[in-house]
């Protein structure tokens, strides 16, 4: 018995020792790979869906320095910019080669840094497959090579909530100080490159708050998480005080929130988007006449309650949406992926259009749509019922990506907007494949049993 037990724990060794490996092989395949890409796109990189306005802050940063008046500085987050400007002052002319492979590197350590930890749960056994199609899904990890800040927010969202989970794991009955301030300070950079994240670090660490016991750890927890949360916001804010005398993160989410409203919107960038009448927005300074058309934006929801649930709905058709075909719609023409996509690349003729984006392209489109959701959120109730750290995991998960959602049926459908958070829903998604698939099996089985059980 106690050979056979030894014999046991040198199996199971030996299949956690050869998991780490490809945990750690895997995201540097894909690395490697991205790399061979960059060296083959000139000047190592592409332009993202708003990467000219990008450089273009880059350029007052450069000429002006860090108080730029750029209208661009301020009416987006200048945080991606500075990120880049400070690549440029290393790199210079050859920058987007640096972009390339800072970005690479980050998204290959935040895969490897979260399937680590899910390699310590009760669903290690799907670590190496979470590692696989977040690494090589071809549009969220060639958007490493892209201008853009995307990937950059999605790696870190990975990190701080792997920080959390290690925490928890080695911590059942505290936290660690140093893993929560981490935590906090990782997601609080993703702040810094799209300001709507800090919803995202307020709702990861509140459900972190609840697991918690004490009211001295839950208050001492609640003041480090905040204050260093919002070390990055203060700095854009700083900034935009010195620059244009205002204290404001960007300028630009009332414009957004126009695009989404009134009685002739589609709920994207199809069709018109005038907005809504608001008069308090016709003067001011930019960011009083922003501030004044999320008020009109909200008040419009208020009062308009039907119209508001039928653009939630087609925004949320818009989120979810193919990066290309018939159902697609959002600011991804420049994915890379499209580049060698062999539906979108396959369209030669009239017949292939026809094809594509008429009857069967739109069935196909929409299976995809309502497959990413029965996976996703089979995924999010099996860990749930799981519980434990696994129920956890899920909440932790699936926190940012259900506010990412909301957030763009608030403002405008575009399935760029799912990119921060996609790297959570693939992770949601295969174990809601596994989970399906389990229980397929499961009622494969009990009907051929309860036959074998009547014939004897």
């Amino acid at each position: 018995m106690a050979k056979q037990s030894k014999g046991r724990r040198a199996v199971v060794a030996k299949k956690n020792d050869n998991r780490h490996i490809w945990l750690i092989v895997v995201p540097a395949l894909a690395f490697f790979i991205k790399m061979i890409v960059m060296s083959n796109t000139v000047q190592g990189g592409w332009l993202g869906a708003d990467g000219e306005n990008y450089l273009s802050a880059v350029d007052g940063l450069k000429a002006d320095g860090f108080f730029s008046e750029v209208r661009n500085l301020h009416y987006w987050p200048a945080g991606y910019s500075i990120f880049i400007w400070l690549l440029v002052k290393i790199a210079a002319g050859n920058f987007l080669y640096l972009l390339s492979i800072t970005q690479g590197l980050l998204f290959a350590y935040a895969t490897y840094f979260f399937t680590k930890q899910l390699a310590s749960t009760r669903i290690a056994f799907l670590a190496v497959a979470v590692s696989f199609f977040i690494s090589f899904n071809p549009t969220l990890s060639l958007s490493s090579n892209v201008v853009g800040y995307e990937t950059p927010a999605a790696a870190l969202l990975l990190i701080s909530i792997a920080l959390l989970v290690k925490d928890k794991l080695e911590n059942s009955l505290g936290y660690s100080k140093k893993l929560v301030a981490l935590s906090a300070l990782t997601i609080g950079l993703s702040c810094f490159f799209q300001p709507r994240n800090i919803l995202f670090g307020v709702a990861i660490f509140f459900i972190y708050f609840l697991t918690l016991a004490g009211k001295r750890s839950k208050i001492e927890f609640a003041a480090i998480t905040l204050v260093v949360l919002m070390l990055f916001p203060a700095v854009l804010m700083g900034r935009n005080i010195g620059a244009i005398n205002s204290a404001t993160i960007s300028t630009n989410l009332g414009t957004t929130m126009f695009i989404g409203i009134g009685d002739d919107a589609t709920g994207g960038y199809n069709g018109k988007y005038n907005g809504v009448p608001c008069p308090a927005s016709e003067k001011g300074t930019e960011a009083e006449v922003d501030s004044a058309k999320v008020k009109c934006a909200l008040t419009w929801y208020v009062k308009n309650p039907d119209k508001t649930a039928v653009l939630a709905a087609k925004k949320t058709a818009f989120f979810w949406s193919p990066w290309f075909g018939p159902v697609a719609n959002g600011t991804m023409a420049r994915n890379p992926w499209l580049k060698i996509n062999p539906v979108k690349t396959g369209i030669k003729t009239q017949e292939n259009y026809d094809f594509v984006f008429g009857g069967f392209g739109k069935t196909v489109s929409w299976l995809w749509v309502i497959g990413q959701l029965v996976l996703l959120f089979s995924g999010l109730i099996w860990l749930w019922k799981m519980g434990g750290n696994e129920k956890l995991l899920a909440k932790l998960a699936g926190a940012p990506v259900i506010l990412g959602w909301l957030i763009s049926m608030g403002t405008i459908g575009d399935h760029r907007f799912r990119l921060p958070q996609m790297g959570l829903s693939l992770f949601l998604q295969v174990v809601g494949f596994y989970a399906l698939r389990k229980r397929l099996s499961v009622a494969t089985i009990s009907p051929a049993l309860e036959g074998s059980t009547k014939a004897r």
